[in-house]
C-alpha cells in the first residue's frame, strides 16, 4: 500500500514538471504586445516628459536578452539620444503549482517559468536649441 501512495505522489509531482519539459520554446521576438502577442514590448508617455518601457520575454530566453530589447526599445523612442535609463523592475514570473497532500509526507510542488519582464523609465536628451542668426543690420 506504502509503495502505491509513494509512486502515486511521484507521478503527481513530475507531471506538470514533463509537461513543461515537452513544450516547444518559443523564440524571443522584439515586436509590440498586443491581443494575440503576449510577449515583446510595451510602452507609453509619461506626464513628465519620459516614457515607461515594458518588455516580456519568453521563459527559454535570458534575462540579457530581455534588457537588450528594454534597451534597443528606450533607443527607438529616442533617435537624438537617451539621456537617463531607470529599470525599476527586472523578474523572473513564475507559476507555483503545489501538490495534494501525501499522508506521512511533505507534498512536492513545481514551479513553472512564464517568461522575464523588464520595465523601467526612459529619459530623451533634449533637442539642441537651433543657432541663433546674427543679424545684418547694425
Amino acid at each position: 500500500m506504502r509503495r502505491s501512495l509513494v509512486a502515486a505522489a511521484l507521478l503527481v509531482s513530475g507531471a506538470p514538471l514533463a509537461l513543461q519539459a515537452c513544450a516547444t520554446p518559443e523564440p524571443a521576438v522584439y515586436a509590440p504586445i498586443g491581443e494575440a502577442v503576449q510577449y515583446g514590448y510595451k510602452d507609453r508617455p509619461n506626464p513628465d516628459g519620459g516614457h515607461t518601457v515594458l518588455v516580456v520575454v519568453p521563459r527559454q530566453s535570458s534575462p540579457t536578452e530581455a534588457r537588450s530589447f528594454w534597451d534597443r526599445r528606450a533607443e527607438e523612442l529616442c533617435p537624438g539620444g537617451v539621456s537617463k535609463r531607470i529599470v525599476f523592475r527586472s523578474e523572473l514570473k513564475e507559476l507555483m503549482i503545489p501538490a495534494g497532500y501525501v499522508q506521512y509526507s511533505a507534498g512536492f510542488g513545481s514551479r513553472l517559468a512564464l517568461g522575464y519582464e523588464v520595465e523601467g523609465y526612459v529619459y530623451c536628451k533634449a533637442a539642441a536649441p537651433a543657432p541663433v542668426q546674427a543679424s545684418a543690420g547694425g
